[in-house]
């Protein structure tokens, strides 16, 4: 049993050693950038990105390195690191393959992909690009397509009715002295601006040479203004004054009063009378006389009689 136990052991030791030897002997694979002048680039199959600007530190080469750019399976330049590993502001052309001390295509001890520098900038709520924010309102500082690395250090520098924002304190936002891992996460989170003064912001994004690669780059200017409110209101008319008869019943349909009914007079169109031939003339029938009215006229006739009498003598 003894035995067993010290074999078993003895083989966890071994294999401890082995795993250590693997792990010091493989190439360290680690981010280009480390937050300073230099885009370090190392042994390793894998294509490392190189942007415009840049200053190269090669680390794990036996001898000073050589750079060499091949267009069409030709070597058509080298460009070679100083005594330090060095090669400072990076200026080639970006069209060719480029390879660290290249002798075939399968033989070199790195490859590069050289890229012009890419700072976007966009200010939006939501997806929409704006140039007017409300109080209160979160914008987010799109930088998507950037292709700084995570590690460079920059500055999102915004200016607005009192000067440039280096740190917000009252939303705890740090605006300088950032990583662009941090400055995208403006653009996904947003980026608050409860507090700030209402006026006109300029927004900016520039690189910190000696904590990016020794890239001196910068982004466009983007400016908002932020106002009291989003949209302009249009003006809501004053209701007119009800009179005091008058009551709103909701879902009622209100009874009409009812009006009487007037005839319209009408005015007769008189067509003209042609003219007829004359009829003889018809004497007219006497009336009758009311039966007793004789005798009541011959009383009148004798009293009328007898005064006319009297008179004379």
């Amino acid at each position: 049993m003894k035995k067993m136990k010290t074999v078993t052991k003895g083989k966890v030791i071994v294999i401890a050693a082995i795993m250590l030897v693997l792990v010091f002997a493989a190439p360290m694979s680690y981010a280009a950038s480390r937050g300073d002048n230099y885009n370090h680039i190392v042994v390793q199959p894998r294509p490392q990105k190189v942007l415009i600007g840049q200053n190269l530190q090669f680390e794990g080469f036996a001898a000073p390195p050589i750079v060499y750019r091949l267009v069409s399976g030709n070597v058509v330049n080298t460009y070679p690191a100083d005594n330090s590993n060095i090669i400072y502001n990076v200026n080639w052309p970006m069209s060719g393959a480029y390879y660290v001390n290249y002798i075939n295509k399968t033989t070199y001890d790195a490859q590069l992909s050289v890229e012009a520098v890419n700072i976007p900038l966009e200010l939006k709520v939501g997806t929409t690009k704006v140039s007017f924010i409300a109080v209160g309102t979160k914008l987010r500082v799109d930088t998507a397509g950037i292709n700084l690395f995570d590690e460079d250090i920059v500055d999102l520098i915004i200016k607005g009715p009192d000067g440039q924002i280096k740190y917000d304190m009252g939303n705890d936002q740090q605006f300088t002295d950032i990583t662009v891992s941090e400055l995208k996460k403006y653009g996904t989170d947003g980026l608050k601006t409860t507090g700030w003064k209402i006026g006109d912001y300029t927004f900016q994004i520039k690189t910190e040479s000696a904590q990016a690669c020794g890239l001196d780059a910068m982004s466009d200017k983007k400016d908002v203004k932020r106002g009291g409110s989003y949209y302009e209101p249009f003006p809501t008319p004053a209701p007119s004054p009800k009179k005091e008869n008058e009551v709103a019943v909701p879902h009622l349909t209100p009874t009409a009063t009812p009006i009487p009914t007037v005839t319209p007079t009408v005015t007769p169109i008189l067509t003209p009378i042609p003219p007829s031939t004359p009829s003889p003339a018809v004497s007219p029938t006497p009336t009758a006389l009311i039966p007793g009215s004789e005798f009541l006229f011959a009383i009148i006739g004798i009293i009328t009689a007898v005064c006319l009498f009297r008179h004379r003598k």
